[in-house]
């Protein structure tokens, strides 16, 4: 072994053992922030998509003023200057002129005005929340970007350290080929190690200008030469994955975005119904024209004050399909509320997950790292006696490198993944202490926040405990079954479910009484809103404990039948009847999944009272859910309630 090889390999040895840069520095959490607080404010700040939602949102402030006006007099003033010719009275051809000055007040208008009201309003809070979530998701993706920079600068520097020592490592050991002192193998091998170095480079210099142009367009500017590393205090991430949905439902301006657009929604729906209603006008007007119809020269003054009432008797069904075509819209808004929450669910289970897993890879991560370095070292030292070729210390050197990278990636991964967790909670802003510029609070657009309760949002999974029944178990000894049968039914106890059935009846296989034609009928206490066909979540147990039934009798089919009071329009009745059934049947087999195969739903209205007369305790008896269980087990129904 020549001492030229050797020198090389000592060199390539010293300038690749590099420290790797720790994202967390000394500074305190304030001084961290501070630089990448200035980027993501500017970011903000000049944003296109922000600033599209601050219009939008200014926008909606003046459509609420715009339907506040209708509660104001209108006041016209008419004026006119003409010449008329005729062959009647007085004069054949004359000028004449006019003027009369009007005034309108609404005094009544089936409540129109005051629920396009509410409809803006709340419009105009979902613009604001629209606005937030925009700021946030721009916070987080101008952090990423600002993140992605640092990451990119470090695993450049890296790449062109290792670059720099493969070339010099090189040119050592072709001079000694070429003196004739080395082998050409020794060169052949530095030659495909100096190609992967340069390679290496190249690729994190494209991934460094590609983040830089992302960089670019969304914070509107360069990089700055001096970035600061930061990290996030783990006080800011509870430690529970239910904790954090919980302020993610609580604090998510998308979420609440969909929130209050359901109560605009409903707001149009009953400004539709004003179709139905008269419109009471107070009307005034006062003119003056220096002519009589017959041409006469002499000033006439008329003035009136009046009440104008219009009552629309057909509008060829418009005013019905509208109210309809505005309850599918609540259904919409409904339906994206569902969404935003289950992609909520999905963002931060996805992202928490990637705390918790990176977070443990880190320390195997750097004890990689670490061996690497020591198993280079060590090779250095036996190639020196001769016990490991220039291979063995070049690939020792190339794996240093890649764990290296694979920490320093593992770093801001991690990071990456708590700030999308902050921004799922709605967090991000305060903690990287950035504040929209001219934004109010909900506080100073409505007087009554929606307080949400995060329990009846979309349910909670612990997705880690679930994905346990996958992992491989040791082969355990398949227990003998219990062949004890109490009831001589034939059916053994352990898997009886009417375990004192007569040995003289015909049973299934889970041992309860087979028949045919017939249905057993049970209340569903669910008390509804006057004209409202919403499940309120409160009662969503009633529900359940149907379910929870049909999933034990898999075989029982049911049929949700809605009833309605006497009072009030048979037609209307009828269809709020079917929308009420068909409501509890929807929670049903949405959210408790069982088999729409099984479910029927069917409104009678006012066709099978229980009471029959118009009274509150009536109303309230008749106004019910039944449901109409149909099974072959007799005995179950018969001995099972909800």
């Amino acid at each position: 072994m020549t001492c030229s090889i050797k020198y090389a390999v000592n060199y390539l040895i010293r300038t690749l053992t590099v420290t790797t840069t720790v994202l967390v520095s000394p500074l305190s959490f304030a001084e961290q922030t501070q630089g990448i607080t200035q980027q993501v404010q500017q970011a903000i700040n000049k944003n296109p998509r922000v600033q599209e939602k601050w219009h939008a949102f200014k926008s909606a402030i003046q459509g609420t003023e715009i339907a506040e006006s209708g509660f104001f007099p209108t006041i016209d003033f008419n004026a006119n200057i003409g010449y008329q010719k005729q062959n009647y009275g007085n004069s054949d051809s004359f000028s004449t002129n006019s003027a009369e000055i009007s005034l309108t007040q609404m005094l009544y208008d089936g409540f129109e005005t005051s629920n396009n009201v509410a409809r803006f309003e709340n419009t105009q809070v979902v613009r604001y929340f629209e606005l937030m979530e925009q700021a946030n998701l721009t916070a987080f993706e101008a952090a990423r970007a600002y993140l992605d920079v640092l990451k990119f600068k470090q695993l450049t520097l890296i790449a062109k350290d290792s670059l720099k020592t493969h070339e010099a490592v090189f040119n050592q050991i072709k001079q000694s080929v070429d003196a004739g002192v080395s082998r050409a193998a020794d060169l052949e091998q530095i030659t495909g190690r100096l190609s992967l170095a340069q390679t290496n480079l190249l690729t994190e210099k494209s991934n460094l200008h590609d983040v830089i142009a992302r960089y670019l367009r969304i914070i509107g500017q360069m990089p700055p030469k001096n970035m600061t590393p930061f990290s996030v205090p783990s006080s800011n991430i509870p430690n529970k994955i239910k904790s954090v949905l919980n302020q993610a439902y609580s604090n998510n301006p998308k979420f609440y975005a969909t929130l209050y657009n359901i109560q605009a929604q409903e707001s149009l729906a009953k400004s539709r119904k004003s179709g139905y209603h008269p419109r009471v006008n107070l009307t005034a007007r006062y003119g003056i024209e220096d002519r009589d119809e017959f041409g006469f020269d002499e000033d006439r003054t008329e003035g009136r004050v009046g009440i104008e009432i219009r009552y629309n008797l057909f509008r060829g069904g418009a005013d019905k399909a509208s109210i309809k075509q505005a309850y599918q819209d609540v259904n919409l808004a409904k339906d994206l509320r569902d969404q935003a929450c289950q992609e909520i669910r999905q963002n931060v289970q996805i992202a928490y997950n990637d705390i918790r897993v990176i977070g443990s890879q880190l320390p195997a991560l750097e004890n990689h790292r670490n061996a690497s370095s020591k198993v280079k070292t060590a090779y250095k030292d036996q190639f020196d006696i001769g016990q490991r070729t220039l291979l063995d210390v070049l690939d020792s050197e190339n794996e240093f490198f890649q764990s290296s990278r694979a920490y320093i990636s593992a770093q801001y991964d991690k990071l990456t993944a708590q700030l999308s967790v902050l921004t799922e909670m709605g967090q991000i802003l305060p903690v990287l202490n950035v504040s929209p510029n001219e934004i109010p609070s909900v506080n100073q657009l409505t007087d009554e926040p929606i307080k949400f309760d995060p329990n009846s949002a979309c349910p909670t999974y612990d997705i880690n405990q679930a994905m346990r029944q996958y992992e491989p178990h040791e082969p355990r000894e398949i227990a003998k079954p219990d062949t004890t049968d109490t009831d001589k039914d034939g059916v053994y106890d352990s898997i009886d479910l009417c375990p004192d059935t007569s040995p003289n009846d015909r049973v299934n296989a889970r041992g309860c009484t087979l028949f045919k034609n017939e249905t057993v009928s049970v209340d569903i206490k669910i008390p509804f809103a006057s004209n409202s066909s919403e499940v309120q979540r409160q009662y969503y147990l009633e529900i359940k404990k149907l379910s929870d039934f049909l999933e034990k009798y898999p075989e029982t089919v049911v049929e949700i039948q809605g009833h309605s009071s006497l009072d009030g329009d048979a037609n209307y009745n009828k269809k709020l009847s079917e929308k009420r059934a068909f409501s509890v049947a929807d929670v049903l087999t949405r959210t408790y999944g069982v088999s729409p195969n099984r479910v029927r739903s069917i409104g009678y209205g006012e066709e099978q009272p229980k009471i029959n007369e118009i009274t509150s305790r009536a109303n309230a008896i008749n106004r019910r859910i039944e449901a109409k269980v149909s099974a072959e087990f007799q005995q179950a129904i018969k001995k099972n309630s909800f």
